[in-house]
């Protein structure tokens, strides 16, 4: 076959290969988090090495790539980023971990995939699509 159809089909196929990595990725995550739970990790300290691996690890990245990218830090600006960064990682891992310990990894898992339609259904409720919609009509 020629090199020309390979090329096309890896060209095609590629959103969908990675996409499966992905999902391959979160279920080994889910796999590896749950095995190290029952071993009698405690979910507050696992939590705790996730953030700080992750720190270390896009610290220097968002500091050399990013730093002349964006604009100035103001004290409004740093407050919004704690208070974002406090809730989001610290509390949503906590709360998917103390669910993992007391579930199935798979329970927990199938769960993770219902929060956009969770957001959705909240944002209808709080009547917040029809203010996006405004926005962008505007």
């Amino acid at each position: 076959m020629p090199k020309e159809w390979f090329k096309r089909v890896y060209v095609c196929t590629k959103p969908f290969m990675f996409m499966v990595f992905l999902q391959t990725s979160y279920a080994v995550n889910g796999l590896v988090v749950k095995s190290a739970l029952n071993k009698g990790l405690n979910h507050y300290i696992f939590a705790v090495y996730r953030n700080a691996i992750a720190a270390l690890f896009f610290g220097p990245l968002a500091f050399f790539l990013e730093r002349n990218v964006r604009p100035k830090m103001t004290i409004f600006i740093f407050l919004k980023i704690m208070l974002l960064g406090l809730l989001e990682p610290v509390l949503d891992q906590n709360l998917f971990f103390a669910g993992m310990k007391l579930t199935t990894a798979t329970f927990a898992t199938a769960m993770c995939n219902i929060v956009p339609a969770i957001t959705f259904v909240m944002a209808w409720i709080f009547r917040y699509s029809c203010f996006l919609l405004k926005l962008l009509v505007a």
